[in-house]
């Protein structure tokens, strides 16, 4: 499970080469596999966090496609389209690297509290980006 989280950090950070479209089928597969973990809150105290604009920079230079998007369909938004709900795939990418981050420095030292974390912040924030984001990186390609 750490080997995928840190797949995706690496995909989401630096890229390698991958399409929007693959980059969704990764955090699909690791929604999936975070939501057959067991339900828990961790019991370290969360390490501190990457600061959310310099982290949200770094991805953007990784990953200049995805921009703002109508989460009901994925597609990326026009100068004049104005749907009920806006989403912006670099908050929900920069989002899931941050909880992603925070997991991983939590595995350098007690694995069952990464784990943990990956279940609480997924339940409590970053799935939701997630399921709405590939939508979007699929549409992109």
């Amino acid at each position: 499970m750490l080997a995928h989280v840190r797949r995706v950090q690496a995909a989401l950070l630096d890229r390698e080469g991958l399409t929007p479209g693959a980059l969704a089928d990764l955090l699909d597969g690791l929604r999936r596999e975070v939501q057959a973990l067991p339900f828990g809150v961790p019991d370290a105290d969360t390490p501190p966090r990457e600061a959310y604009c310099d982290l949200r920079a770094h991805i953007a230079r990784a990953w200049p496609e995805p921009g703002f998007y109508d989460p009901a369909t994925g597609r990326a938004l026009g100068h004049c389209d104005l749907p009920a709900e806006i989403g912006d795939a670099l908050d929900d990418l920069t989002d899931l690297a941050l909880a992603l981050g925070t997991a991983l420095a939590l595995a350098d030292t007690d694995e069952a509290d990464a784990l943990a974390w990956l279940r609480f912040s997924h339940d409590a924030h970053w799935g939701d980006h997630v399921q709405n984001v590939t939508r979007h990186l699929r549409w992109l390609g």
